[in-house]
């Protein structure tokens, strides 16, 4: 099993930043990525029992909204990981977290997955570091492009 962390500081309050990075369809909509809200949760559209689907670079998930405490946390786990040719992948997400934490200057993302490969021997060995490295990339690329659009166009 592999834990991915990524940090990034926001310059706006946890109730801003929660908003903007809950809207999943928004946020997880960035270059070939793109998201679509499949069911509704409660008691916010994106809160608990949403279920999002994300496709991008010949991948596409489906993940479940699992716990929504706004503005300071939310979880999900992905229920369904495949290629988009429907390909399932050797992979199991255990957990995926989103901590929003108030600070002097804004607001810290804490942003949590853990994840593990289930080919035996080869799984540890090579897919989940190199599977580890993709996702912390694209968890900062996310991060930094939900800062960067909301200088641009603050709620």
């Amino acid at each position: 099993m592999r834990e991915i962390h990524v940090s990034h500081h926001f310059a706006a309050p946890p109730e801003t930043v929660f908003a903007a990075i809950a809207d999943h369809e928004r946020f997880l909509t960035m270059g070939s990525i793109r998201c679509r809200l499949q069911r509704e949760g409660t008691p916010e559209r994106n809160g608990i029992g949403a279920v999002r689907q994300v496709e991008g670079d010949g991948l596409r998930f489906v993940e479940h909204i699992t716990a929504f405490d706004a503005p300071r946390h939310y979880e999900y786990v992905i229920r369904s990981l495949a290629r988009s040719n429907g390909a399932a992948l050797p992979l199991r997400h255990e957990r995926g977290w989103l901590d929003f934490t108030r600070d002097a200057n804004g607001t810290r993302v804490d942003w949590h997955s853990r994840v593990h490969a289930t080919i035996p021997l080869l799984g540890p060995l090579l897919i989940e570091p190199l599977v580890a490295r993709k996702l912390q990339r694209a968890f900062s690329a996310l991060l930094s492009h939900a800062a960067a659009r909301m200088i641009a166009t603050p709620l």
